[in-house]
């Protein structure tokens, strides 16, 4: 593996537990969703902000050793976390617990909501893996848990390219906003732009190996949302996150989806 820490002439970063730039030659990569307190029977750990993001690394680590990789193998992180005051005094020490003294990229953002409103962490990395692409499909999601959702907990890229698209709104192609309150339209519209990228790229649904959503109301998102997924993936999905935050680029938009795809 070709890895290369970057660090500014006057990194304020040294002293941190992160890199501010993290450079990869990978020739396989792993994705994994947004990993957050959950046990084994989908109830969440009790005891608030250490156990949960405890539970959150531990299921990561889960992930990784299936691929064969671990924390120091982890090019980027995200991590979204409703408290922040409770994440800096106890969530960060069980995050160094499984990173030790390794570090890579990371962003850190306070959200509104989680999937569970009792959800204060969710975490979701990029790992460059050891070993070649050749001879491997270019693409295996699996799961390590039965979780029972519309998503997989890790999604390896052997080679190929990857495409990373823009945040997709429901814009129509004259810049107006199609079904202006209305979420399953927004999803469709959504849905439907992200499609026309993917054809131009020679990829299809079935590539992408993960999608982020950003939408400013989780439930609203299930009811209505989530069917217009569901018939787009039709079983195939990739890694996700799925977060609530307070606002869009503009006030009309009710979701807005990044995904990545991988092509032959």
């Amino acid at each position: 593996m070709d890895r290369r820490e970057i660090l500014a002439e006057r990194p304020v970063e040294r002293g941190r537990g992160f890199m501010p730039g993290v450079s990869v030659n990978p020739s396989r990569l792993l994705f994994t969703a947004g990993l957050t307190g959950r046990t084994p029977d989908g109830s969440l750990v009790a005891g608030g902000m250490a156990p949960q993001a405890r539970r959150t690394f531990e299921r990561l680590q889960s992930i990784l050793g299936r691929a064969g990789a671990k924390f120091d193998d982890a090019v980027k992180q995200l991590v979204y976390v409703t408290d922040i005051e409770a994440y800096n005094a106890s969530g960060r020490a069980e995050r160094a617990k499984f990173f030790g003294s390794a570090r890579t990229a990371s962003t850190g953002l306070v959200v509104r909501r989680l999937a569970d409103p009792a959800m204060l962490i969710e975490v979701e990395l990029v790992v460059d893996l050891p070993g070649s692409a050749q001879g491997k499909p270019l693409l295996e999601k699996y799961n390590v848990e039965q979780h029972g959702g519309d998503f997989h907990q890790g999604v390896i890229v052997n080679g190929g390219r990857l495409l990373y698209l823009a945040g997709q709104v429901a814009n129509n192609p004259d810049g107006s906003v199609a079904g202006t309150g209305d979420w399953r339209r927004q999803a469709e519209k959504v849905y439907e732009n992200i499609g026309h990228v993917l054809r131009a790229a020679g990829a299809t649904p079935a590539s992408v190996v993960k999608e982020t959503t950003w939408v400013l109301s989780i439930d609203s998102w299930r009811q209505q949302g989530a069917p217009v997924r569901r018939a787009l993936y039709d079983g195939d999905y990739p890694a996700s996150t799925l977060v609530e935050i307070p606002g869009l680029a503009r006030p009309e938009f009710l979701v807005e989806i990044e995904v990545i795809a991988a092509v032959a």
